[in-house]
Formats: C-alpha cells, sequence, structure tokens
C-alpha cells in the first residue's frame, strides 16, 4: 500500500493554490505581500547582523557572540528554504533536480529550524550559568563547548529528519506540488507522529526551557543588584560613607562589561519573546489540524500559509529586535555605518583626484 502526499507549504494535494477559487487567490495575494516583506527584511536583518557580530571584538572573543553568529547564519538559510518553498506557489521550482526541491530543501529547512531554536536556548542557558556561576563559567562557557554541542545538536537534528531522505517512488514536482509514492508506515508517521514530535522538539520544550531560563537569570540580576546596593555603603554611627572606587581603570572596566551583559541580556530576552509570540501558535495548528474536520484543504494549506510566515518572523526580524533592545548594539552599529560611509567617501575623493589628474 502506498499514499500519494504533497509535502509543498503552500500547496493543495494536487493542484497549486493559486489557480482555484477568487476568494483565495486573494488570500494568496495577501500572503505574497506578506511574505515579500518578511523575507526582505529578514535577508536584510541576518546579513546587517552577521556583519555587526563578525566586525566587534565583544562578539567575536566570547561564547555567546559566537551563539548569535550561528543564529544569525541558520536564521538566513532557513529563510532562503521557506522563500525558495514560497515560490512553489506560482508552480516554479527553485532546483531543477526533484530530489533537491521535494526532499532536501524540507530537510534543510527542519535543521536549520532546529539550530536557530537550541541555539537560542543555549543562549539563555550560557547567560543563566554566568549570573548563576560566575566563577566556573569561565571554563564552560566557551567557544570550544559552542562548536561541541554543535556537534551533537547536528547529529540528533540530522537524524531526527533524515526520513526525508528516504528513496521514494515516482518523485515529480509539478502543477506547484511535490508528489511521491511511499509506504504505509512512512506516511503514517510523517502525517500523525511527525508533527507533534516536531512540536515538542522545536517550540514546547525550548519555550520550557528558555522561560525558566529567564527567569531564573532575572532572579539571579535582582539579587545581583540588591547586594552591590548593600555593599556600596559602610554603616558609621552618624552616617553611612560611601566605599571608594579601588580604581577608574577598574571602574571604567566593569562598566563597559556590565553594558556588554546588559546588551546581550537584552538580545536574549528579546529573542525569546518573539521566538514563542511566532513559533506556538504555528506548531499548535500543525498538531490539531488533522483534527480540523470542518474546513477543507484549501483553506488549511491557506491558514497554515499564513501561520509559516508569522513563525518566520523570528528569523528575521531579530537585527530589528537588538537595535530597539539594546542601544549598545545599536550604538556599535551606527558607528559601523558611519566608518563605511567615511570609507566609501574617501574611496570616491581619492577615485575623482586620480581622473582629474
Amino acid at each position: 500500500m502506498s499514499s500519494t502526499p504533497t509535502i509543498s507549504n503552500f500547496t493543495t494535494q494536487n493542484t497549486s493554490i493559486v489557480v482555484t477559487t477568487s476568494p483565495l487567490q486573494l488570500g494568496i495575494l495577501i500572503t505574497t505581500v506578506s511574505a515579500c516583506f518578511a523575507y526582505g527584511l529578514g535577508f536584510v536583518g541576518n546579513v546587517l547582523s552577521l556583519i555587526v557580530f563578525c566586525t566587534q571584538d565583544e562578539f567575536r572573543k566570547i561564547s555567546t557572540g559566537l551563539l548569535f553568529m550561528l543564529i544569525t547564519i541558520s536564521n538566513f538559510i532557513h529563510l532562503w528554504t521557506l522563500a525558495s518553498d514560497y515560490l512553489t506557489v506560482y508552480n516554479y521550482a527553485l532546483y531543477p533536480n526533484n530530489f533537491m526541491q521535494c526532499r532536501f530543501t524540507y530537510y534543510i529547512q527542519n535543521i536549520s529550524r532546529a539550530f536557530s531554536t537550541y541555539w537560542m536556548v543555549t543562549v539563555a542557558l550560557d547567560r543563566l550559568i554566568r549570573t548563576e556561576y560566575p566563577m566556573r563559567s569561565k571554563k564552560i562557557c566557551t567557544k570550544h563547548n559552542v562548536i561541541i554541542i554543535s556537534i551533537i545538536y547536528f547529529i540528533i537534528f540530522a537524524a531526527f529528519w533524515s526520513f526525508y531522505l528516504i528513496p521514494v517512488t515516482n518523485l515529480i514536482f509539478i502543477s506547484g506540488s511535490c508528489s511521491y509514492g511511499q509506504s504505509a508506515s512512512l506516511a503514517y508517521f510523517v502525517n500523525n507522529l511527525h508533527y507533534p514530535l516536531r512540536a515538542a522538539l522545536v517550540c514546547f520544550i525550548p519555550v520550557i526551557l528558555m522561560v525558566l531560563a529567564n527567569a531564573r537569570m532575572i532572579m539571579n540580576i535582582r539579587q545581583s543588584r540588591r547586594r552591590v546596593t548593600n555593599g556600596t555603603t559602610v554603616p558609621s554611627s552618624d552616617m553611612n560613607i560611601p566605599v571608594p572606587n579601588i580604581s577608574s581603570s577598574t571602574g571604567t572596566h566593569t562598566r563597559r562589561m556590565s553594558a556588554l551583559d546588559r546588551m546581550l541580556f537584552y538580545m536574549m530576552l528579546a529573542n525569546a519573546i518573539t521566538f514563542i509570540t511566532t513559533q506556538v501558535p504555528f506548531h499548535l495548528f500543525m498538531c490539531i489540524r488533522n483534527n480540523l474536520t470542518g474546513l477543507d484543504s484549501n483553506t488549511l494549506s491557506f491558514i497554515r500559509a499564513v501561520l509559516l510566515i508569522w513563525s518566520s518572523l523570528y528569523f528575521g526580524i531579530a537585527f530589528y529586535f537588538y537595535c530597539l533592545a539594546a542601544p549598545l548594539f545599536r550604538q556599535k552599529f551606527i558607528k559601523m555605518l558611519k566608518k563605511a560611509i567615511f570609507l566609501q567617501g574617501i574611496t570616491q575623493s581619492t577615485t575623482h583626484r586620480r581622473k582629474v589628474n
């Protein structure tokens, strides 16, 4: 026994939804505009974020900075797979090879989504360890350990989504749809077990971990502030005398590190909030989709498209939240931008002088 499913995110069983009823065509137009907006901003934001992370020493030298770089790269790859998938709405395959278009793209799409998610969880745990165990964190929160845990993530995710690489029969891309023949057991796994397992792995478990880590971190920060406030004065018979600073250089270094810590905390918090608000609706819908018997396949495909575009915001909007939530990140970006404009001006001036001479 075999079945012929369609794995495209935006198509129905046999026909591209772009050629169906007029109301649905209007819906597709709306989602197309939304997708262009979300993916366009996302690609630009990820490129700018990566430039900032790669050019600033503060990011390159610490494990948290490396994690943010990896998240940005993974976000870019995930957006690319989503954009190439969305083109199937208009019966356009970005890749001429059916295996690349209908199997490998979805394999990379799921792995990149999982990488972005769990690297964000790792950021939360990294910052938690730094606030919970300040001395031990120097040995635990290292770039070497980030590489090790990334390899472990890859092995787990590559194995979990390996069913996309299983050979199938009659693999074709036609009328905006990917279709193929597969065994009844694989069809049952894909349609009934895969979505709940994926939701648990890349949504619900990460949400729980991020919420717990951030809650504990906020508690640690408040306790630290209380200790600092209580330790800045020394009791006296008449009044509290402020404790003098050890040195101006030490104070400057501490303030600079505190600003960096605040920036990373705000960036992590913005990421966590965005993740919860964008990912939970999509994964909840995918878990209950088969139980929504009152809706036809076109409507279900349209709802999925809308929620998928909404969830894709997480993978492209981070840069803009970094600029809003973290003043130090914004300052570094503006400084980098001014430097680029200044160098461009010098280059143009030099070129003009050479032409004149």
